[in-house]
């Protein structure tokens, strides 16, 4: 099982082979000898599938019944003794962005799926590869066939994870090449100033989930998009002279904006200006300026602080 023809055993140093049916017969007088049946094809390759032995059933030790020979076979009525083959199938992949671009497999380092019984395998993710596609399964003193079903848990770009773990699936048996689905994001750079809300800064320096820090040049309007980067785990630096810049850390899960606070000289002294002028005029001012200007003062410390 399945149904393999032209597979070959000895029964006793007599050799059998199966017919289309996958079945073959040795007849015999009545007798109490006990007999040997050995399987001499543990290994089958057909067009789209390549056969490995599994197990047999019905060979009554249960000892024996994962070894190609089975020994102490009675003589003593009609019997049948099956060999189950688990079954491999090709499978290469077509990968394609969320829009249904195709991927140059070039740019893919890892590819991982996972069966339904737990089995992690890597996929090329240029050629083919071959996986376990039908599991022979023993189930109340019967064999069957299962169809095997895997889930991608990982397509690696960069350094990121294109896709969503465990979400897409597919049956090797009925699909040699089946769609996997990666996730791409642009992602817009911006910095300005903290108290005067000017665009500034002309460099952008962006570390990618690999770690690896690519350099963007900031443009007239101090700002710079990137397209279609992998969807992960991202942090954005600006330089913009001696200006004062907080770095962001962020999640690339759809496309994103990234606005930058900077705190320039100017700022500062225009902050240590009020704060002088505030220092050395407020008892000058009525009770109810003073509250303002002390309020003003501190939302704007706040402000500098935070940046």
């Amino acid at each position: 099982m399945p149904a393999l023809a032209g597979v070959r055993f000895t029964f006793d140093g007599t050799t059998l082979v199966t017919g289309p049916r996958g079945v073959a017969v040795v007849t015999e007088r009545h007798n109490f000898s006990l007999h040997t049946l050995r399987l001499l094809n543990t290994r089958v390759s057909k067009p789209g599938r390549r056969y490995t032995f599994a197990r047999w059933a019905g060979q009554r030790d249960p000892n024996q019944a994962f070894v190609p020979t089975v020994r102490g076979l009675p003589m003593r009525a009609d019997y049948t003794v099956t060999a189950a083959f688990g079954a491999q199938c090709p499978v290469a992949p077509h990968f394609t962005d969320q829009h249904g671009a195709a991927l140059d497999p070039e740019r893919i380092t890892q590819v991982s799926i996972r069966s339904d019984a737990g089995r992690t395998i890597s996929l090329s993710p240029s050629g083919t590869t071959w996986v376990p596609c039908v599991m022979a399964a023993y189930v109340d003193s019967a064999m069957r066939k299962d169809d095997v079903r895997y889930s991608v848990q990982s397509v690696m770009i960069s350094g990121a994870n294109i896709v969503h773990a465990g979400v897409e699936r597919f049956w090797p048996g009925r699909t040699a090449h089946p769609r996997v689905v990666g996730y791409f994001h642009d992602l817009t750079i911006a910095s300005h100033d903290a108290l005067f809300g000017a665009g500034t800064g002309t460099v952008a320096l962006v570390t990618q989930p690999n770690h690896l820090v690519r350099r963007v040049t900031l443009g007239t309007r101090h700002s710079a998009t990137l397209s279609n980067l992998p969807q992960g785990e991202y942090r954005v630096d600006v330089k913009a002279g001696s200006a004062i810049i907080s770095a962001q850390s962020l999640r690339l899960s759809k496309d994103q904006s990234v606005n930058l606070t900077a705190v320039s000289r100017a700022d500062l002294a225009t902050i240590g200006g009020v704060a002088l002028f505030i220092v050395l005029g407020l008892p000058l001012l009525s009770g109810s300026r003073r509250r303002f200007l002390l309020g003003l003062l501190r939302r704007r410390r706040k402000e500098a602080a935070s940046a």
